[in-house]
């Protein structure tokens, strides 16, 4: 074999090794079908779940701490929120950073969400009221709570992500069907499981669909 032949098969081996190495999960949220705009609410939302809890189990706090000045907004927002559920208050500077000057409010929302799952900064969660944009005062509203509560939410919402999740049963809830059984945990921390109350007394399930 002479030598081109023999650094053209190197070079073809150096790419294909390259080019099977799994991405992480910043670069499969990154280069989701359907990012979390708007435009995509009734699209792409199961890949998304699945990204959110590849990010916020998997991803290292170097990229995510990386990530908070990515290029991409719903990269930023992403994560935001997930260090603020890993509990990393070493990012509390640049999160509220986010809030007070990130020009996208999905970004700004997101980052109010951690800053409250981190239990710091409550004068910029304050200040986050005062935002031009309705949703982020709604949030910094609704999270005002949490700085004051006992209760660890982000351990709350790891312990939560941690249990993993089926692709396959997602969205197996269906208008007019039974709903299906699940798990689940109440606010205070307690286990929930939907068949124990089911055809016993009435019961009402809220959450926000903010999908960001």
């Amino acid at each position: 074999m002479n030598r081109a032949v023999l650094i053209a098969c190197l070079f073809l081996l150096a790419t294909t090794s390259q080019s099977a190495e799994p991405l992480s999960p910043i670069e499969k949220y990154r280069k989701l079908e359907f990012p979390p705009k708007e435009k995509n609410f009734e699209e792409g939302w199961k890949e998304r779940v699945v990204a959110d809890y590849d990010v916020i189990n998997s991803a290292d706090l170097t990229s995510l701490r990386a990530a908070l000045k990515d290029e991409d907004p719903y990269v930023r927002a992403i994560a935001a929120y997930a260090l603020g559920v890993r509990s990393d208050k070493e990012s509390a500077d640049a999160i509220a950073d986010l809030v007070k000057n990130d020009k996208e409010y999905v970004v700004r929302i997101r980052a109010v969400e951690a800053l409250a799952l981190l239990k710091m900064k409550p004068k910029v969660i304050e200040l986050a009221k005062k935002d031009p944009e309705p949703g982020v005062p709604f949030v910094a509203k609704l999270v005002d709570g949490q700085l004051k509560s006992e209760i660890d939410y982000a351990a709350q919402i790891r312990q939560a992500y941690a249990g993993g999740i089926d692709p396959e049963a997602i969205g197996s809830a269906t208008l007019g069907k039974p709903a299906p059984d699940f798990t689940a945990l109440t606010l205070d921390g307690k286990p929930f499981r939907l068949s124990s109350v089911l055809g016993k007394k009435p019961i009402a399930i809220y959450f926000t669909a903010f999908d960001g």
